[in-house]
């Protein structure tokens, strides 16, 4: 009667867990696909502003060709007053290169059209034509004789494709993803690979590349003069990502805006997934229990459920580190991370109101890039390459030239490079320092760490902000690792992403001077790197020798009062865990317990009680001895594996 009574309890929380399982999956997915939609919305919204921004800049300089070229046919505009007219028009907007009128025969060969009489730029002609997009609208009249419209010139606007560039740059692009633009042929005008628009690269030409069948009819779509959105595996950073595309009417052009998917990926909804992993484990194994009938206490029926749940609950514990491997990145309190213009302008507009305004404020553009890595002991980095700064000599004429690293432990630095180009002078060093970091071991193996290069200017007593020099780098998106050396070698370790980004310090000493600018309110540029263990080594040397000591262990049980060396055999294997769990601790020099050595707790945990189930069986007490021991034979496993899995879960919750 009683076993009727357990099966009912047991279905009925299979049923109760099956409905939490389900009610856990739909809000997942529908909170999922709410971000889904509101990020979709939002990279559509960003596709149209930019797409009409361009529309605004380029068209106003199209209206201004078109009514030269009208005036020029209606005879409004003679040919003595058109260079009169040009420079006017050219000193009054603000985005043209040069502009200039062509007549028959230059028409049909634009190298020789640019020494046109009738043509004026901001420089001299120093340029190279793959530099410049050309703007043209022909000037016609009307042939009594033939009774159609006949072309004798054209006018034609420069537009520096570096112009181009700025104003992609200026777009809110760079957190979720970046931009590109097309011509009517698909020719990249504009991509953060510039060799794509040096070498007039086609989005045809990387769809054949790649063999990407749908960047092809993207392509196709595109230059159709279609909008619309596909999803892509970005071939620049290797994530998934939207694409979102908008035409361009006015000079038929097609803008394309890369949208990542990884923004989606919150700690909440990371949470939630593990809940939903919590109780599916819990319903499969209820649902294990039920449909081998383990209530009727057949052996056969009881070890099958053993074994079943182990296999659930592994999986259950494989999920977890799944999750954790792939989970998105916290953020750092008092950090602010930059990865575009219109970031890095908000942070200074918002750095600017908190500022004391007694101090004249200088930004002096700053890069990073990171040749090599290295680990030196357990908590020192080893950092080299390069780091660059632009100044100005009507700006910064008041300022010397140099940085400091602050936190470093030893650094070398060597000037590298000095050029001046106009106002502005570019200075390279190489540097090479050594920088003490505080690491948390806590998740070991699955352990994330961030690299902090923290960089300040010299200038002690001035108010002096380093900003990074986001148009040194092609994509800023972290996850294409801008500033690092593509090829950089971490032995056991993944270059996820880097950044800059601002952390606010605070000092409680002016170190002596009284203008001292950078202890209260003050954020420093830092350059960041994100890095993630390879957990197959540690896995391997460590938790495959943990599951041969529990399975020899598994194999004492089962031999209980069969055996006459169960003591030594156990002094044997505790030693064994103990030297393993020695060289563990040695090699991780930290005074906190790391998650994977709460495996060996579990070990020995469990050596304890297969140490008093011999006892107790030896003695013949029942609970023991009953069915020769089946109790404690049966619970071996799951005792282990539910305490793993209760463990992964608090450790990898938090």
């Amino acid at each position: 009667m009683w076993k009727k009574h357990i099966f009912k309890i047991l279905l009925f929380f299979c049923i109760v867990s099956f409905l939490i399982v389900v009610g856990l999956i739909f809000h997942y997915v529908h909170e999922k696909n709410q971000r889904v939609r509101v990020a979709k919305s939002h990279a559509q919204q960003e596709t149209i502003q930019a797409a009409l921004q361009i529309e605004q800049a380029l068209n106003a300089l199209s209206s201004i060709a078109h009514t030269i070229a009208d005036d020029i046919s209606t005879g409004k505009l003679k040919r003595e007053h058109i260079l009169t007219r040009l420079k006017k028009t050219l000193e009054i907007t603000p985005n043209m290169f040069g502009i200039g009128v062509a007549f028959v025969p230059y028409v049909n060969n634009p190298q020789v059209r640019q020494l046109s009489p009738y043509y004026v730029n901001r420089k001299a002609w120093q340029h190279s034509p793959k530099l410049l997009q050309v703007f043209t609208i022909p000037i016609t009249y009307f042939d009594t004789v033939k009774q159609s419209e006949m072309i004798t010139g054209v006018v034609f606007v420069d537009y520096l494709l570096s112009d181009i560039k700025t104003l992609m740059a200026s777009l809110k692009l760079g957190r979720s993803g970046y931009g590109f633009i097309l011509s009517e042929k698909g020719v990249f005008i504009a991509h953060p690979i510039e060799d794509h628009v040096k070498n007039y690269q086609t989005i045809f030409n990387l769809a054949e590349l790649y063999h990407d069948n749908a960047l092809s009819r993207l392509a196709e779509k595109a230059i159709n003069g279609k909008s619309g959105v596909i999803d892509h595996i970005d071939q620049v950073t290797g994530q998934a990502a939207w694409i979102f595309y908008e035409f361009i009417p006015s000079t038929h052009w097609s803008i394309g805006v890369v949208s990542f998917k990884d923004v989606l990926e919150t700690t909440y909804l990371q949470r939630r997934l593990i809940w939903i992993s919590i109780a599916t484990v819990v319903f499969l194994i209820l649902l294990a229990i039920i449909l081998f009938r383990a209530d009727k206490g057949d052996r056969t029926s009881l070890w099958t459920v053993v074994y079943s749940s182990t296999i659930i609950l592994i999986g259950g514990i494989g999920y977890l580190w799944y999750i954790t491997q792939t989970g998105p990145i916290k953020k750092e309190l008092g950090s602010t991370m930059i990865v575009d213009k219109v970031g890095l302008q908000q942070f200074l507009t918002t750095s600017t109101q908190q500022s004391s305004p007694e101090k004249e404020s200088y930004y002096v553009p700053t890069g990073v890039f990171i040749k090599s890595i290295e680990f030196v002991e357990n908590n020192n980095v080893f950092l080299s390459g390069y780091i660059w700064q632009k100044y100005d000599s009507n700006i910064h004429r008041d300022l010397s030239q140099g940085f400091i690293l602050p936190e470093a432990q030893s650094t070398q630095i060597i000037q590298s490079y000095h050029i001046k180009e106009n106002q502005t002078e570019v200075i390279g060093w190489h540097f090479q320092t050594t920088i003490p970091h505080q690491f948390a071991y806590t998740k070991y193996p699955f352990e994330r760490r961030k690299l902090n290069l923290r960089i300040a200017h010299q200038d002690f007593n001035k108010n002096v902000t380093l900003i990074p020099d986001l148009e040194a780098y092609g994509v800023t998106n972290p996850t294409a690792r801008p500033g690092i050396k593509r090829q950089v070698v971490l032995p056991g370790w993944l270059v996820l992403r880097s950044f800059y980004n601002y952390q606010s310090h605070y000092e409680d000493t002016n170190l002596g001077l009284e203008n001292y600018i950078g202890h209260q309110n003050f954020s420093h540029l830092q350059f960041s790197i994100l890095i993630q263990r390879e957990f197959i080594a540690p896995f391997i040397s460590n938790v495959l020798p943990l599951f041969i000591a529990a399975s020899l262990l598994f194999a004492l049980q089962m031999w209980l009062g069969r055996t006459t060396t169960f003591i030594r055999t156990m002094n044997a294997l505790f030693f064994g865990v103990l030297l393993a769990h020695i060289r563990l601790r040695g090699t991780i020099t930290t005074p906190e317990i790391v998650y994977l050595e709460l495996f060996y707790l579990v070990v020995y945990c469990n050596i304890l009680i297969t140490t008093l189930s011999f006892f107790l069986y030896t003695y013949e007490v029942k609970i023991s001895y009953y069915r020769y021991g089946l109790i404690p034979k049966l619970a071996f496993w799951p005792i282990i594996f539910v305490s793993m899995f209760i463990l992964t879960v608090v450790v990898f919750y938090v």
